[in-house]
């Protein structure tokens, strides 16, 4: 009797059906590329200038045919160098509204961050911040290829006059490349420092590839390392040698900006030019002004983690933040200077510098010069010069 049991069992479930509702809706959204005619590819990238994209959407059911019933709003993302600009819960960069399952020649204008490998991203999610609910169609465009970031792309806030311009990079969570200078043929990364956890570069316009070289505003960058900075073949990089390219993570440390989980090529053979190195802009006053003077603060910015010098500055006496922090402090105004709120603060330690700066209290020092970094947490500002040994302090 086994047998005929088994059979029985087996009869019966070949007969189970499970019936379920056809799919049906829109499923998927197609994005045709109009103009430009192609997002180009990684050897011929797109101009600078083609910022405005022109698109034609159509709505997709089940079948892979045109579905007139999807009447809705699309919203239109950037996914650019590793991450989604700006995030689904934020405002899009572009709505555009689909009616009986088309929308033809729609224009979306790209803000000039986006940069390398690029896609646009199209769904009907709605609502902003916590009341934003994700949508359940979605399409991606064409790849877009524009060019890999400069220096100056990842340290240029969007409004030099913004409340945000002293600690937000347009780049911010951005994985980035370096791979050449903003000057093309003339141009040199070149190392300006170095720390126990990181480096500074500068890209330097060096025509015909020598010096003397110049640059200018939001050309330098601070790599962080974590440890003594290397190369990729191990070897310790130093003031002075020339980078092929470096990549990393884009954050912001209390107003740094910083390239974190960093990796940095030099070439092959190595190359080491100290007279590469950018002419320190020297400081005035003036830069402790407000956002909306452009003599004013945003000139720290526009030279964070570039050399600054700065002249005939009067010692202050040492506080706790020399005890804590080993920062003792200058003020740029001189003789007139009364160690108020418009200070720089300097950190010697760890460099060939061995003279005690609590000696020097009043003294006023012909020229200091250093690599600046700031730290900005809301209305909270100081700004830290780190001079690279004793050469970039005169004492008289």
């Amino acid at each position: 009797m086994k047998p005929f049991i088994y059979m029985a069992l087996g009869a019966s479930l070949v007969g189970c059906v499970d019936n379920r509702d056809a799919i049906t809706g829109t499923q998927s959204l197609q994005i045709e590329l109009v103009s430009p005619a192609s997002g180009g590819d990684i050897n011929a990238r797109l101009p600078d200038t083609q910022r405005a994209i022109t698109v034609s959407l159509t709505a997709l059911d089940a079948d892979g045919e045109l579905d007139t019933s999807f009447d809705q709003v699309v919203r239109v993302y950037a996914q650019f160098l590793g991450t989604l600009t700006p995030q689904l819960s934020d405002m899009p960069l572009a709505s555009i509204q689909m009616t009986g399952g088309v929308a033809s020649n729609a224009t979306i204008t790209l803000p000039d961050s986006v940069l390398g490998q690029t896609t646009l991203w199209f769904d009907n999610g709605t609502g902003v911040g916590p009341g934003y609910k994700h949508g359940a169609v979605g399409g991606v465009s064409p790849t877009l290829w524009y060019r890999d970031p400069f220096i100056s792309d990842i340290q240029t806030p969007r409004d030099e006059t913004a409340v945000d311009a002293l600690a937000v990079t347009p780049l911010t969570d951005k994985q980035v490349t370096v791979a050449a200078s903003r000057y093309g043929a003339n141009g040199k990364l070149v190392v300006t420092s170095v720390v126990a956890q990181g480096y500074t570069v500068s890209d330097m316009n060096c025509p015909g590839g020598n010096p003397p070289c110049t640059t200018e505003p939001y050309n330098h960058a601070f790599v962080f390392t974590f440890s003594a900075p290397r190369d990729q073949t191990g070897e310790t990089i130093e003031i002075g040698d020339i980078i092929e390219r470096f990549n990393g993570g884009v954050s912001e440390f209390n107003g740094l900006t910083e390239i974190g989980f960093p990796r940095s090529f030099v070439g092959e053979p190595k190359v080491n030019n100290r007279a590469l190195l950018p002419t320190p802009v020297v400081m005035e006053t003036a830069w402790f002004g407000p956002l909306s003077n452009p003599a004013g603060r945003i000139n720290f910015e526009r030279n964070e983690a570039g050399p600054i010098e700065i002249r005939n500055a009067k010692v202050c006496p040492t506080d706790d933040d020399y005890t804590t922090y080993k920062q003792w402090k200058i003020d740029p105004a001189g003789m007139m200077g009364t160690c108020g709120n418009n200070v720089i603060n300097l950190i010697t330690q760890g460099t060939d510098f061995t003279t005690d700066p609590t000696t020097l209290e009043g003294r006023i020092l012909p020229s200091v010069v250093g690599i600046l970094r700031p730290v900005n947490i809301g209305s909270f500002n100081v700004w830290i010069v780190y001079p690279r040994g004793s050469s970039d302090i005169r004492l008289q």
